[in-house]
């Protein structure tokens, strides 16, 4: 796996050193130091970027990135300009390069419209098609905190988001970008920095900075919160109360935490299509122990109930617990949890 380890709870930061990185820059767009690359009126009708090669099949799985972006300048000529600010493939090339020669990438790029409205979005290359996320809205010449993250477990391939926050903890949401994967769960190789799409014309340019570069596994230490369940106490038929303690934050802050229930297993936040399911979200949380609500269950039905908690790299939960409502106690879970009260 990639990741840093961790002390007292947090991560100790691991940014990529861009130095050995490899710059192609034929007309001096680029300018690389050991934590930021800076691309000034990259154009869209040449080839330009900054990569690495961590080896085949290197992030693989379910990962986290978070990086810094920002937004300098450039402007749409005759369609909008484009840098991209974060890639991985299996090849190098330039974007329009790998896309035509039917190669695969995820990628995010930022773009800037004759109209000069600075956007960024995520797009998935697969096999040579593309598939785009929506665009959100940036400010010029201001720093954008972004974690970037593969999941697997979402949709039949996975899915990629982009969380875009304001600040440097990762604490305040501003927007989350999504695409969903096509075909395959693919591995990559190659990641990039910055990066050309060269499928324009000389007056299409885009300024900005990636800089802070950090690579993650989402299963490394450190990374998601950790958390242990207790047993539920005061179940009636209607409501009950969740226990949980949160014993490592993780690589930032939490910024929700709380219960979600289900009448099957492994309930997550996202499962609200059943009839039986349920969360709360208490907000931001801290080491420590923590009770949640559990409201609106039918007395008799089964539920599997578990805490979690979401940090800027995702959320984790803890184990399941089995009740019924309107029995008091908690129930055994082969392989999980067990408590009788």
């Amino acid at each position: 796996g990639y990741g840093s380890p961790t002390m007292g709870g947090w991560n100790i930061m691991a940014f990529e050193d861009f130095g050995p990185y490899t710059e192609v820059d034929p007309n001096s767009r680029i300018t690389k130091t050991t934590r930021r690359v800076t691309w000034a009126l990259l154009a869209r009708n040449e080839d330009a970027y900054v990569y690495n090669d961590k080896g085949v099949d290197y992030f693989n799985g379910n990962f986290v990135h978070f990086l810094t972006y920002r937004p300098t300048g450039g402007a749409g000529g005759t369609s909008s300009g484009i840098g991209g600010a974060w890639s991985i493939a299996n090849t190098v090339d330039d974007l329009y390069g790998i896309d035509i020669g039917g190669g695969s990438y995820l990628s995010l790029f930022a773009t800037v419209s004759p109209a000069s409205e600075h956007n960024i979005y995520l797009e998935e290359c697969d096999s040579g098609t593309v598939y785009d996320s929506a665009a959100y809205t940036l400010t010029i010449n201001t720093d954008y905190y972004l974690s970037i993250q593969r999941d697997e477990s979402i949709g039949t391939y996975g899915t990629l988001y982009c969380y875009i926050y304001s600040n440097a903890a990762r604490t305040t949401l501003l927007q989350t970008l999504s695409v969903a994967l096509h075909t395959s769960k693919k591995d990559f190789r190659y990641i990039f920095t910055s990066h050309s799409q060269s499928g324009g014309t000389a007056s299409d340019t885009h300024s900005g900075y990636s800089e802070n570069l950090e690579l993650f596994g989402a299963s490394d230490p450190g990374v998601l919160p950790i958390l242990t369940v207790q047993p539920l106490t005061d179940i009636t038929g209607a409501t009950a109360t969740g226990n949980g303690t949160i014993t490592d934050l993780g690589i930032s802050a939490v910024t929700a935490h709380g219960y979600v229930w289900d009448n099957t297993i492994d309930p997550t936040t996202a499962d609200s299509s059943s009839g039986f399911w349920g969360s709360t979200d208490s907000g931001a949380g801290s080491l420590g122990i923590f009770e949640s609500s559990i409201t609106g269950l039918l007395a008799g039905q089964e539920y599997y109930a578990r805490p979690y908690a979401t940090n800027g790299a995702g959320t984790s939960y803890g184990a399941n617990v089995y009740f019924i409502a309107g029995q008091p106690g908690t129930l055994r879970i082969k392989g999980e949890f067990a408590v009788v009260k």
